[in-house]
């Protein structure tokens, strides 16, 4: 095929989504097996590595608990991972193709994206800048955060549950301009879980393991 075969290019994001920047389009794909919070996330899994595979809550912070011992012990090594965040009627959260190891240092992907509701559609904000910082830090004591600032839930002792946001350095602002996922900049969270992919014994996990800390993804 020619290097500008649109045919081929398509195939190839189907190979290697985690090579492209996030589409705004939404996934139509339906799985049975999905429970009611994958069912929520199923259609931003357009253009993921996620789209097509079941996916399994794997830690919900009311269950397992609001620090970053029992999270990292729930969803180390388990690649790809969706984050939902509920404070009141609010939800927000974010897609880290890398997902997370205790490894230390970022995970860095240009796939990666912030999500919520605008305007009462369920909308992405693409990582800005290339990939670098995409999932900021990957350390045993420290929770989640997609970029220095774009959206963190540090879990931190006294804090467990407080969620700050600050769109345009690392992810793009809402469709509105909007700076923050959260009105006043942070919030108290109800509720945070995780999702990543169904894999069968003895399959491969992509970026279960370490991953090369580079701005391009």
């Amino acid at each position: 095929p020619q290097l500008d075969d649109p045919a081929a290019e398509q195939n190839r994001i189907r190979q290697f989504p985690e090579q492209y920047p996030a589409t705004y389009e939404l996934s139509d794909v339906c799985i049975s097996s999905d429970g009611a919070e994958a069912q929520f996330v199923r259609p931003l899994m357009k253009q993921t590595m996620l789209e097509e595979r079941p996916l399994q809550l794997v830690y919900d912070a009311n269950k397992h608990g609001w620090n970053p011992q029992s999270f990292h012990q729930r969803v180390d090594g388990k690649g790809s991972a969706i984050v939902l965040a509920k404070s009141g009627s609010l939800v927000v959260g974010g897609y880290n193709p890398k997902g997370w190891s205790s490894l230390g240092g970022a995970r860095p992907s240009v796939a990666s994206f912030l999500f919520g509701v605008f305007a009462g559609e369920l909308r992405k904000l693409a990582k800005l800048g290339g990939g670098g910082l995409a999932c900021a830090r990957d350390d045993p004591d420290y929770g989640i955060a997609f970029g220095p600032d774009g959206l963190v839930i540090a879990l931190q002792p006294g804090r467990e549950r407080l969620a700050g946001s600050k769109l345009g350095p690392y992810y793009e602002r809402g469709p509105q301009g909007e700076t923050s996922l959260f009105p006043n900049g942070a919030a108290q969270l109800d509720s945070l879980q995780v999702l990543v992919g169904v894999y069968r014994d003895g399959e491969d996990i992509p970026y279960s393991g370490g991953v090369t800390d580079m701005t391009s993804g």
